[in-house]
């Protein structure tokens, strides 16, 4: 199983979030967008690093299983 295309996407949403979150917070400079970044931004992005870390870990086990695995002459 391969994870990288799938990782580098969603490392690619997650930059463009932030640069767009940026631009946002530029602009709406109230309390809801304080409200929305404490509840909604800084959770949903830890949970997105947190994928991005498990999809590494996992790789690196993958990628051990594939070459204990593999046919050895």
């Amino acid at each position: 199983m391969k994870f990288g295309a799938n990782r580098s996407q969603l490392y690619d949403a997650q930059k463009t979030a932030h640069a767009q979150w940026s631009i946002v917070c530029d602009l709406w400079t109230d309390i809801a967008r304080q409200e929305f970044d404490e509840q909604t931004w800084q959770p949903l992005d830890r949970q997105v690093s947190d994928v991005l870390r498990a999809i590494d870990q996992l790789s690196v086990v993958f990628s051990q299983v594939r070459s204990e695995c593999e046919f050895q002459p």
